[in-house]
């Protein structure tokens, strides 16, 4: 695994918590009637976003040395 897809994942946590904290902005903007369907969304939203969290984190850890190709010796 590359450091490229290591930091993708993070990516897709980052969007996923955008998309988490912009519910909370738009769901004054639903029908009432229709915003319990945008709540389940949101309640999987969530999920996703853990488990992104703890795909990455594992990806991270069995990759570690995947960085050292972006290392410039400076430090």
């Amino acid at each position: 695994m590359s450091f490229v897809r290591i930091v993708n994942n993070y990516e897709k946590v980052f969007r996923l918590g955008k998309k988490i904290i912009k519910h909370k902005e738009t769901i004054n903007f639903i029908p009432p009637e229709k915003r319990d369907i945008e709540f389940v969304k949101q309640e999987k939203r969530i999920d996703q976003f853990f488990e992104s969290i703890k795909n990455a984190e594992k990806d991270l850890e069995k990759n570690k040395n995947s960085i050292n190709n972006y290392w410039t010796g400076l430090s």
